[in-house]
């Protein structure tokens, strides 16, 4: 059989478990958990690698629409 191979990006709204949900796919904790929002400021990605396939998990910072945010400020 042959090597496979493929990119999974979890996205999502702020504070969902986005982090949590990569460290438990990949098995180790490579993205800070907390309960204070954004707290992943960058993209971490996390590889997991088997006998005949490869899956790279990209964790993203939470998507916020800025329209909103700013309203909310004045």
């Amino acid at each position: 059989m042959a090597h496979k191979a493929g990119f999974v990006n979890i996205i999502g709204n702020p504070n969902v478990g986005k982090s949590t949900l990569m460290n438990v796919l990949v098995g180790t904790r490579l993205s800070i958990i907390t309960s204070k929002a954004q707290t992943t400021r960058h993209r971490i990605h996390g590889i997991v690698n088997g006998d005949d396939y490869q899956i790279i998990y990209s964790d993203t910072p939470g998507i916020l629409d800025p329209s909103i945010n700013f309203r909310k400020r004045c």
